[in-house]
């Protein structure tokens, strides 16, 4: 059927008018009342025509506004087979379109996003002008109250701008050090940035810097020790019975020195490299009595021992016994005589168990607290004693392979009470044969 045109529909109108004028003027005779009747014809005729065309455009305008606010969901009312017909098919056609690319773009975009979120380095878009205009996940912590980049930021933003490119390899920004790379886009008219968090591989990095210095110092004596002693024999004390005595003597010690620290520092090498272990339930108390029975007090030390009946805890046993010896051996160590330790072992609420070592004496000043437990250190009153600082270092670390906690509290001129937290258990099954 072939489609009826807009112009055409208003040329056959017009002469349907006509006809109907000329019909009136022939019935009625060329009289004022059919002249103004024919008038009256033409003009609701013109009306209703008007009417209906400007209807039909109305609702393609208002169809229309509504595709461009988006709402690209339902079809548009496309019906007539005219010109006005027309424009609503295109129109449709249109909206389809867009759909289908809107969600190409909008996949896309959730891909990319889904990208960005899923790195560990912050991402951020900034405008030239300054905005924020997109950041990943990762950004959160960058950010300001505000949402937008840190004021310590903004100058690296400005260079990169000016210059094309700006980076710091460690830029502070609240408690934390960023690797920053800023760079140019010019045809975004924005700054790209990435950054990542260096704050623990920085620790890290310092720890063992300070890790080898300080075993090369302790290592450095004995091995100064070894070599005078060697000199000294080689220049003729040798001949010496006596001073070849002595000085064997002080070989045989510089070298079971670096022994020990030798062997130090194996152990925690190895509990370093050591993940989540495998823990059983065991009894305090007689876990308590093996570390006892390892470590015996030196006289004029009076040894207290007050643990709970019936307390287990899912522990190593061979890290227990290592962590409550060492702690237990330190106490003896710096307890003056005459005095007093005391183990003891209780609950602590229902799903934990403290074991405690109580000394008394000379006590820890509280900002030393938290560094006894770092490797290699030593507080000044303890450098003439034997040992290289390696040994609370060492607990703490098996202790969290455990999944406890270790710490101090100390009362200076009182003494100290060092605590391990362990997760309470029940005794294990006994098996059946």
């Amino acid at each position: 059927m072939r489609r009826i045109g807009i112009r055409l529909w208003l040329v056959g109108a017009f002469a349907a008018v006509t006809l109907l004028t000329a019909g009136v003027v022939y019935l009625f005779g060329d009289r004022p009342r059919a002249v103004l009747g024919a008038i009256a014809l033409g003009i609701l005729a013109g009306f209703l025509i008007a009417v209906g065309i400007t209807r039909r455009l109305t609702r393609l305008s208002r169809e229309s506004g509504r595709l461009a606010a988006g709402a690209l969901d339902t079809p548009l009312d496309v019906g007539g087979r005219d010109e006005i017909g027309d424009l609503a098919r295109a129109l449709d056609s249109m909206r389809a379109s867009l759909k289908e690319s809107f969600g190409v773009l909008t996949a896309d975009r959730n891909k990319l996003k889904a990208i960005f979120d899923g790195l560990t380095d912050a991402v951020i878009v900034v405008d030239e002008d300054g905005p924020l205009r997109f950041s990943n996940s990762a950004a959160a912590n960058l950010l300001d109250p505000l949402g937008q980049p840190p004021d310590s930021m903004r100058p690296h933003l400005r260079r990169a701008h000016d210059l094309g490119f700006a980076a710091h390899p460690a830029l502070r920004i609240g408690d934390r050090a960023y690797a920053m790379s800023a760079r140019a886009l010019p045809k975004e008219r924005a700054v790209l940035v990435v950054a990542r968090d260096r704050t623990d591989e920085m620790r890290r990095e310092l720890a063992e810097a300070d890790f080898i210095s300080n075993a090369a110092h302790e290592l450095r004596n004995p091995l100064a020790g070894i070599s005078s002693a060697i000199e000294v024999l080689q220049e003729g004390a040798k001949d010496d019975p006596d001073a070849l005595d002595h000085f064997l003597g002080r070989l045989a010690e510089d070298t079971e020195r670096m022994n020990r620290l030798t062997k130090s520092l194996l152990t925690l090498a190895r509990v370093e490299s050591l993940g989540a272990g495998e823990t059983e339930g065991i009894e305090v108390a007689e876990a308590i009595a093996d570390t006892v029975e390892a470590a015996e007090p030196p006289p004029h030390i009076e040894l207290t021992v007050d643990a709970e009946p019936g307390l287990f805890v899912a522990a190593d046993p061979t890290l227990l016994r290592q962590v409550m010896v060492g702690l237990l051996t330190n106490a003896f160590k710096h307890t003056p005589l005459p005095g007093r330790v005391t183990l003891r072992a209780r609950r602590d609420g229902e799903k934990e168990a403290m074991l405690e070592v109580i000394d008394t004496g000379p006590g820890i000043p509280e900002a030393e607290i938290e560094r006894v437990f770092e490797r290699f250190y030593r507080r000044d009153e303890s450098r003439n004693q034997e040992g290289f600082g390696l040994g609370l270092a060492i607990a703490r670390r098996m202790v969290g392979v455990m999944g406890g906690e270790i710490g101090a509290h100390s009362v200076e001129g009182e003494g100290s009470t060092f605590w391990v937290r362990l997760p309470a258990a029940h005794p294990n099954p006994t098996p059946v044969a």
